[in-house]
């Protein structure tokens, strides 16, 4: 197994894009294809603070997406939580190879679980530590501004995960 290199974690230290990025919205139409529509779009760049907070959030960037997995209408599939961790595990594994960042998980108790690139591991969280967990039925994904507007990056990237490699 390969060892995996702890990287450094933006968070908002790039500030507040003028809009979407490319290589996030690509990271998105890849990820919601490779789960077949378990995990869907549920938000990207908007500025704002984080919910409860005077810091600005990472959406504010152009680098964080929320995919919910919860059935509504059209979107999502029944059970979609299932086939939606069968994909974020597959994230956390080529995580230094996509530039992801930080995955948050609102769902679990007591109080959701974080995984971040400088620690390359999740943690359970013990307190009370993200707005809307435990029971929030999204995952926040960030990207490292590497690639945050390279849409084919993310499109060769994910083809060379689909094909194995």
């Amino acid at each position: 197994m390969a060892v995996t290199k702890p990287r450094k974690y933006t968070g908002t230290s790039d500030g507040a894009s003028k809009g979407k990025r490319a290589g996030l919205e690509e990271f998105v139409r890849q990820v919601e294809a490779l789960s077949n529509g378990a995990l869907w779009n549920n938000g990207t760049w908007v500025v704002r603070n984080k919910r409860g907070s005077e810091t600005l959030s990472v959406h504010a960037t152009g680098r964080a997406v929320d995919l919910s997995w919860r059935k509504v209408g059209d979107k999502g599939r029944v059970n979609g939580r299932e086939k939606a961790l069968e994909v974020i595990d597959l994230l956390v594994a080529n995580a230094n190879f996509l530039r992801i960042e930080l995955i948050l998980d609102y769902f679990p108790g007591p109080h959701g679980r974080g995984w971040r690139c400088d620690r390359q591991a999740w943690q359970n969280y013990s307190m009370h530590t993200m707005a809307s967990a435990p029971g929030g039925d999204w995952f926040h994904i960030e990207v490292a501004p590497m690639l945050a507007d390279d849409a084919a990056q993310y499109k060769v990237r994910f083809d060379k995960i689909r094909a194995g490699r």
